[in-house]
C-alpha cells in the first residue's frame, strides 16, 4: 500500500510567496494546502485532517504568526516559522510556543524538504514517549545543574508558588513541567500560558474567564487558564508582562484561593499551583513601579535562578549527545573542532539555540559526525546570535577566526548564489525573483546593488 504524501500547509499572505513555495514543494512530493491569513489557518488545523507540517510566516495582516502559535499549541501539526523579519526576539518567542525550527527568508526547497521530514520524525517520536516528552530530563554534569535538580526534588513535594528566573532559552518550562511530574498533582492537568503573547487587554479574561455579554465579541461563557489547571499546576511565563491591574487580581487569587470571571457575579474556589517564569530582574521591576511589591514578595516563596549555558560549558556536550538523540540523530558523533566550537560558543539563545543549531547540522551532515566546518558555519548562521558570540579561550583562539570570517564569507556568497540562480530562473524580471524568495523588490534591488560594488 503506498504511503499517503505528507501534508504541508503554506500560510502567508504574500500570494506570490505561497505560489512559489506551493510548486517548489509540490514537486518534492509534498501534498500543498494554503492559507492567507491565520484566520485561515486556525480554521484550516481545525478541520477533519490537519496538516501534518505548517510553515508559518511571523507577519501577517490580521492574526500574526505568534498569534497562531499560541492558539495551535495542542495541534498535533508541526510549525516551521519562516519570516523576512528575522531576530532574536520574534525567534525566542516562536520556539517557546513550540515551533519546530525557525527560518529566515529566502529559504530553498530543497533545504525545507529535509526539514519538514524532520519534523514530522520529531512529532512522531514525541508521540512515543509522551512521558518524556511531557517533562525532558534536567540533563548537564555542572555543579549548578546539580544545584536545579535537588531544587526541583525538594519544592515538588510542596504546594508553594514557585519562580523560576532565567534567561531566554535556558529552560525555565522545563523546570516547571518536572515540578509538576514529581509533585503530588501529577494526575491533574498541567496548564501553560506565555504573558507576553496575549493581548493586554484580556489577560483578566484569558486567566480568571469571563460571562457571556461581558464584553464586546464575548458571545458565549469561556473558563479561564484557573479553572482549566484545577486540581493541577498553571505555569504563567513571562510574568512580569502582566499588566498591574491583573497582577493585583493575581495576587488575591494566590491569597485567597478564588476567583472571579470577567461579568461573572460570584466567586469560584480553585485549586491551583503556581509556577511563575520570567527572564526579567523583578525587583528592578518593582523599583521601576511596572511591578507591584506586594506580588513580588508573594512569588518569591521558592525562587530560583537557572544558569545561562555560556556559565556552564560542561554541559554543552551532553546536552549535545541528548538533544541528538531527541531529533533523532543519536547516531551522530561529533569530531574534536566540532567540540571545540559548541563549547567555547556563548549561547546567547541558550539550549533553545544549541537545539535549533544541531538541527540545522543535521540536515547539512555529510557521513556520521559533524565536523567542526559544518558545526562553524551553523553557529555563524544562528537567528539568535551572530559570530561575535564566539568565545575564544585559552588554546584556542585559531578556532574564533574562521567563525567570524570563512563562514559568513561562505553563507554570503551561498545567499548571492541563490539570488543570481532565482533571477536566472525568473528572466530576469526582479519583481518575480523577490516574490520567490520571498522578499521585498527594494530588498532585492539593493543586494544586486551590494553584489555589483555600486
Amino acid at each position: 500500500m503506498t504511503a499517503s504524501p505528507v501534508r504541508v500547509l503554506i500560510v502567508d499572505d504574500d500570494a506570490g510567496f505561497r505560489f512559489a513555495m506551493n510548486k517548489a514543494l509540490s514537486r518534492q512530493g509534498f501534498a500543498i494546502t494554503e492559507a492567507d491569513s491565520g484566520e485561515a489557518a486556525l480554521r484550516a488545523l481545525a478541520g477533519p485532517a490537519p496538516a501534518d507540517v505548517a510553515l508559518l510566516d511571523l507577519r501577517m495582516r490580521g492574526l500574526d504568526g505568534l498569534a497562531v502559535l499560541q492558539r495551535s499549541r495542542s495541534s498535533k501539526t508541526r510549525f516551521i516559522v519562516l519570516t523576512g523579519h528575522g531576530s532574536v526576539a520574534a525567534a525566542v518567542s516562536a520556539m517557546k510556543l513550540g515551533a519546530f525550527s525557525f527560518l529566515e527568508k529566502p529559504v530553498d526547497a530543497e533545504v525545507l524538504a529535509p526539514l519538514i521530514a524532520q519534523a514530522l520524525s520529531d512529532r512522531d517520536a514525541v508521540a512515543e514517549h509522551k512521558a518524556d516528552a511531557f517533562a525532558p530530563p534536567i540533563v548537564g554534569d555542572s555543579a549548578a545543574i546539580a544545584a536545579v535538580r535537588t531544587f526541583v526534588a525538594r519544592a515538588a513535594t510542596s504546594n508553594e508558588t514557585v519562580a523560576v528566573y532565567g534567561e531566554t532559552g535556558t529552560g525555565k518550562e522545563v523546570v516547571a513541567r518536572h515540578l509538576h511530574a514529581e509533585g503530588a498533582r501529577a494526575n491533574g492537568p498541567f496548564v501553560a500560558v506565555n504573558a507576553a503573547c496575549v493581548q493586554r487587554e484580556l489577560f483578566e479574561s484569558e486567566l480568571f474567564g469571563h460571562r457571556k455579554g461581558a464584553f464586546t465579541g464575548a458571545t458565549e461563557s469561556r473558563d479561564g487558564l484557573f479553572v482549566e489547571a484545577s486540581g493541577g499546576t498553571l505555569f504563567i511565563d513571562e510574568v512580569a508582562e502582566l499588566p498591574l491591574d491583573c497582577q493585583a487580581k493575581l495576587l488575591r487569587a494566590l491569597e485567597t484561593r478564588r476567583i472571579r470571571a470577567v461579568g461573572g457575579s460570584g466567586e469560584l474556589e480553585v485549586s491551583v499551583r503556581i509556577v511563575a517564569a520570567t527572564n526579567r530582574d523583578l525587583w528592578s521591576e518593582v523599583r521601576a513601579g511596572a511591578f507591584r511589591e506586594d506580588l513580588f514578595f508573594r512569588l518569591q516563596v521558592l525562587p530560583i535562578m537557572l544558569p545561562p549555558l555560556r556559565e556552564r560549558p560542561d554541559d554543552v556536550l551532553p546536552l549535545t549527545r541528548h538533544l541528538l538523540e531527541r531529533i533523532g540523530s543519536g547516531n551522530l558523533g561529533l569530531d574534536v573542532e566540532a567540540a571545540a566550537a559548541l563549547t567555547r560558543y556563548a549561547f546567547p539563545g541558550n539550549v533553545r539555540e544549541l537545539l535549533n543549531v544541531l538541527r540545522r547540522a543535521v540536515l547539512f551532515a555529510d557521513g556520521p559526525e559533524l565536523d567542526g566546518s559544518l558545526m562553524r558555519r551553523m553557529l555563524a548562521a544562528s537567528v539568535f546570535g551572530h559570530a561575535e558570540a564566539a568565545r575564544p579561550v585559552s588554546g584556542d583562539a585559531a578556532l574564533a577566526a574562521p567563525l567570524a570570517t570563512s563562514s559568513a564569507a561562505s553563507l554570503a556568497a551561498r545567499e548571492r548564489a541563490h539570488i543570481e540562480d532565482t533571477l536566472a530562473k525568473m528572466n530576469g524580471n526582479v519583481t518575480r525573483a523577490a516574490t520567490a524568495l520571498g522578499i521585498d523588490r527594494r530588498t532585492l534591488q539593493r543586494k544586486l546593488r551590494g553584489f555589483s560594488g555600486r
